[in-house]
């Protein structure tokens, strides 16, 4: 069975679309999002955008017909399984106007692992890509994903998403990989947030982001300073920690 290549990796902003009314309700804890944007991020990629809906197709459609035309890349997580609710293969080929069609290799592949008697209606459901659609294959499923266009579809089983994710992080790899560095503070924010405010505006190619930790009479917390460049990051850093030693020095006067 093919793999799905991409040779040329380009995605500067990616979207996850998270479907699954288990989600909405509180019923599953979302996993996938915060291993995908963790794990993008750790190769250059940027996550932009997590969406989640429910198990109705129009949402799903009008949702990745926005973000497929929106970002650079789409993953979408859940709804690839064998029973009723599970409507993300059809909606995908949908959105592309595409038939589902039975994915013969795969076909092949489960009647070679199940036995041909056991290939039931449920297992034959998870064999179907929209027509077009390179199979995804990972080490945790012989029930493939799907690559249609820049629309990668995953399992919503974290252990599967994580490592169809991993099968295709090629695709997803800029070769400037994000730095992070974190400073530990100990003040409250609104006592530094004009001063930070103003080192962001002077260096937009740095993210800078305020996280409290404590409030009240012994606040904590962290700043934390991502890009690409490291001799960037180091001089913002010790920008921050100048203003930071700056305003604890006046509290303690």
């Amino acid at each position: 069975m093919s793999h799905a290549k991409h040779n040329t990796p380009s995605f500067q902003s990616v979207a996850i679309l998270i479907i699954g009314n288990e989600v909405l309700s509180g019923r599953t804890r979302e996993a996938n999002a915060w291993f995908a944007a963790k794990t993008l991020f750790d190769v250059g990629c940027k996550l932009s955008e997590v969406a989640i809906v429910p198990d109705i197709q129009e949402t799903i459609i009008n949702t990745l017909q926005r973000l497929h035309q929106q970002y650079d890349a789409v993953i979408t997580s859940g709804g690839i399984g064998p029973t009723h609710d599970d409507i993300t293969m059809q909606s995908v080929a949908d959105t592309f106007d595409v038939p589902l069609l039975e994915h013969a290799e795969t076909i092949q592949l489960m009647t070679n692992f199940y036995g041909e008697d056991a290939l039931t209606e449920g297992r034959r459901r998870m064999a179907r890509l929209p027509d077009g659609a390179k199979p995804i294959i990972c080490e945790q499923s012989i029930c493939p994903g799907a690559l249609i266009q820049n629309v990668y579809v995953f399992a919503g089983v974290p252990h599967i998403f994580a490592s169809q994710l991993k099968s295709v992080l090629p695709h997803f790899t800029t070769g400037k990989a994000f730095i992070r560095q974190e400073i530990e503070v100990r003040l409250l924010e609104s006592n530094f947030a004009q001063e930070l405010s103003d080192i962001q505006n002077d260096n937009p190619d740095i993210e800078i982001g305020s996280y409290p930790g404590r409030c009240g009479k012994q606040p904590t917390g962290k700043i934390c300073i991502s890009g690409i460049d490291k001799k960037r990051i180091a001089n913002v850093k010790k920008q921050i920690e100048h203003m930071l030693k700056d305003k604890e020095n006046h509290e303690n006067q």
